[in-house]
């Protein structure tokens, strides 16, 4: 490449490329960027702006930059504005970053889903990291086995530990602490009270635990015990939330590991609806939206659910729904194929 010209086609005279490189460094490129596109080092560049610019082009490049951090967190204002409550309800029902952005591109297409993404990225909203799909159904288990065992105050059985819990939900279980700050003395100490809490399941299997029970204790504990997650890994013990993701329901992930159903509270969303209207709920919306030839959503459902409401039937809300089955995903493969609409959906 010809270093007095980016095209190389016609060398620019001197005078008027040390003038284009001052430009482009007022413009907020990095002295190694342009650097590259000259043929020459950094260093040089940086020789040229002192010389040619002096500290007019350091101020305008300041000022230059503080212009478009400006325009930045307008934009990033201006799209809260716009989106930031819908974002916050997706995040406080479980959803991903990236399934947020999805759903909001398909619901507003005009949307722009790099500034979307990017603006969600640096909010204070906490989005769900898919630990779901983190966790082998082994790991999701350890969980409950640790917290069960730690309620309980279950000293750790090691011996037991050893012998009898599954090799992969060891190796699994490990392979995940050791990317948080746990230790190996910590991994050791959390396999052996998964031991005895599943020795003692299984020589006391009405042994149960609540959901609401459950979370609090983790909240408790792996702050306690400074498990900090390093940067990309996934907090375990999982959520309640995960573990409703993999099982559905509560209990059927008590009953997974061989503990009787939690006995105190109730199945999520029955104060009001049977767990049939749940289901035809889902039955009447997709069967509207299939003779709409529209794909079925969780957005879609909160619009239709209002609509239909207003007409006077009364369906549950998308929170309840969707803390109903665990997930919009569950509450999909629940129903499968779509259902014909009941004329009058009434509560229990």
């Amino acid at each position: 490449m010809n270093p007095t010209s980016i095209s190389g086609d016609v060398p620019l005279p001197p005078a008027q490329r040390d003038a284009r490189m001052v430009a482009r460094y007022v413009e907020g490129e990095t002295l190694e960027a342009i650097g590259q596109d000259y043929g020459v080092t950094r260093e040089r560049v940086r020789q040229i702006v002192t010389k040619v610019g002096g500290s007019l082009a350091a101020e305008s490049r300041q000022k230059r930059l503080e212009a478009r951090a400006a325009e930045a967190k307008a934009t990033a204002e201006e799209f809260m504005t716009r989106y930031g409550d819908i974002a916050r309800e997706a995040s406080a029902n479980g959803a991903t970053r990236a399934e947020t952005v999805a759903r909001l591109g398909m619901i507003f297409p005009d949307l722009d889903k790099e500034l979307a993404d990017a603006t969600l990225r640096d909010s204070a909203l906490r989005f769900d990291k898919n630990s779901q799909a983190a966790f082998s159904k082994a790991v999701l288990e350890a969980g409950l086995y640790y917290l069960v065992g730690s309620e309980l105050g279950i000293a750790p059985d090691p011996g037991y530990a050893a012998v009898h819990l599954e090799f992969t939900l060891m190796t699994e279980l490990t392979a995940v602490l050791e990317k948080s700050t746990a230790t190996a003395a910590d991994i050791a100490t959390i396999l052996g009270i998964i031991g005895a809490a599943k020795r003692h399941i299984a020589e006391h299997p009405e042994t149960t635990i609540t959901g609401s029970r459950y979370d609090e204790l983790r909240e408790e504990l792996v702050p306690a015990l400074g498990w900090e997650s390093r940067r990309g890994a996934t907090p375990w013990p999982p959520t309640k939330q995960t573990l409703m993701g993999r099982y559905t329901y509560w209990n059927a992930a008590l009953e997974s590991v061989g503990m009787a159903p939690a006995k105190k509270g109730r199945q999520p969303g029955l104060v009001k609806f049977t767990e049939k209207i749940y289901e035809q709920a889902v039955g009447d919306f997709t069967a509207a939206m299939a003779r709409l030839e529209i794909r079925p959503s969780y957005d879609r459902y909160a619009q239709w659910c209002a609509d239909m409401n207003a007409a006077g039937h009364e369906y549950p809300s998308p929170s309840s729904l969707r803390n109903f089955f665990g997930s919009w995903s569950a509450a999909l493969r629940m129903v499968g194929e779509p259902q014909a609409p009941a004329e009058n959906l009434g509560a229990a």
